[in-house]
């Protein structure tokens, strides 16, 4: 270790704020993790991995951010005691020099939120393992009471090297959390590995691959804080870290299929009742729909936009150059959430339930997605040429659940050529 300041006489004491750090930082982290484990709808194993690894990402992530400001701004740490006695017979400045085993300081505060108030006298348990004074070793800055508290000041110009021994019991509670964080960091890592494993060898390599640039990302800014000054590693991996831990809700989301929906129908209606009504004769949506209900619907269309399936069969037939000018399309954010998790395990049968095909209808084919801007579209009547056998009324897929509405007499060009829809950058392969 290299030579600290000589502890004398007089001399502070202090806690910093390294626990208070990891105690918000870990309840940022809980709550954090709790978010995306209502976003992801998880449960057992993974749900215990989020909540561990939140946990530990953000007490360690806070004390880091913490640490770092304290550093590069020299921020002072609250005073929560003051040492007394001292030797008899070796002075440093003119004021008794400090001996771990031996001296104290007269009490310590436990600010900020380390420990209650310690009224009484607070031994000093670490000093140097090879400089003695009065054959008990010398303390200095940095030495660690028996509270967990440090000293906090110390001489000018005297300096005391060597390293470190201890000779009581320390109730470090900033180390025993620190340590804690990072053994739940360890153990939310190794159940993630074990959980991706048991979902295949896409999953675990994903993991591996995200675990690693994450890492290395780590790493790179550590560099560069090394390179910017003292404090400014700790600062910027700390505020990495908080910032991926905030963005847990978001991403959670993105890739997942929305949650289905209710429809608001008028008294008296029921959609077993609409749905029974032969094709071509049921009424217009605006007589068994609350008006509210169909506004907000449909505003969905317009504020995020709209999107829909197709395969080169819906193309083929030359008397037609143009999709149905009635054509069902989906909210843009349902469908591409429906898509996202089809791609995580290539199973049809995903698509087919959220947009309410019969089964098999994919099975075979290249499969293709039209994003469209703001397009013009209407409730879906169940009247339409697209109308299946699985159409119920209120614009909800079924059984997915999915927000639907059908093109308001909007014909879009095909040409019978997909390579003449794939100019398009809003059309794009599935599969």
């Amino acid at each position: 270790m290299d030579a600290q300041a000589a502890a004398r006489l007089g001399d502070e004491i202090a806690h910093g704020f390294g626990l208070a750090a990891m105690v918000a930082g870990a309840v940022a982290g809980a709550l954090i993790g709790a978010a995306v484990v209502a976003a992801t709808v998880a449960t057992g194993g993974v749900a215990l991995a989020i909540m561990a690894g939140s946990i530990a990402a953000g007490g360690l992530s806070m004390f880091q951010i913490v640490k770092g400001l304290s550093t590069i701004f020299n921020l002072p740490e609250p005073t929560t005691g003051a040492l007394i006695m001292g030797s008899f017979n070796v002075y440093i400045n003119s004021r008794n020099a400090m001996r771990a085993g031996e001296d104290t300081s007269s009490s310590c505060t436990g600010l900020p939120m380390n420990h209650p108030i310690w009224p009484f006298p607070v031994l000093i348990a670490e000093g140097s393992a090879t400089v003695f004074i009065n054959g008990k070793p010398a303390a200095r800055l940095h030495s660690k009471m028996v509270c967990g508290a440090h000293i906090k000041s110390g001489s000018p110009n005297t300096f005391i090297g060597g390293p470190t021994v201890s000779v009581a019991f320390v109730l470090d509670l900033e180390g025993w959390m620190h340590t804690g964080l990072e053994a739940l960091g360890m153990l939310a890592m190794g159940g993630a590995a074990i959980l991706a494993a048991m979902a295949g060898v896409a999953a675990l390599v994903g993991f591996v691959v995200i675990g690693g640039t994450m890492m290395a990302g780590m790493a790179l800014l550590g560099d560069l804080g090394d390179r910017l000054g003292p404090g400014y590693r700790d600062l910027l991996q700390g505020v990495a870290g908080m910032a991926l831990l905030g963005l847990g809700p978001k991403m959670a989301k993105i890739g997942t299929a929305p949650k289905p929906r209710s429809v608001s129908f008028k008294p008296g209606y029921t959609s077993e009742d609409i749905a029974a009504i032969p094709k071509l004769s049921r009424p217009n949506p605006a007589d068994y729909l609350e008006a509210s209900y169909i506004d907000k619907h449909l505003k969905v269309f317009q504020d995020e936009g709209g999107a829909f399936l197709f395969t080169p069969d819906d193309i083929a037939n030359p008397m037609y150059g143009t999709f149905s000018d009635t054509k069902y399309v989906m909210a843009k954010s349902d469908l591409h959430g429906v898509v996202a998790e089809f791609k995580k395990t290539g199973d049809l049968s995903i698509l087919e339930t959220a947009l309410g095909y019969e089964p098999g209808s994919f099975t075979g084919k290249e499969i293709y997605m039209m994003n469209l801007d703001n397009p013009k579209v209407v409730m879906p009547s169940g009247n339409e040429r697209g109308a299946n056998p699985l159409w119920r009324p209120g614009g909800l897929t079924h059984p997915g659940g999915m927000r639907e509405a059908v093109l308001d007499k909007v014909a879009i060009p095909h040409n019978n050529d997909i390579n003449f829809l794939l100019a398009n950058p809003d059309v794009v392969r599935i599969q």
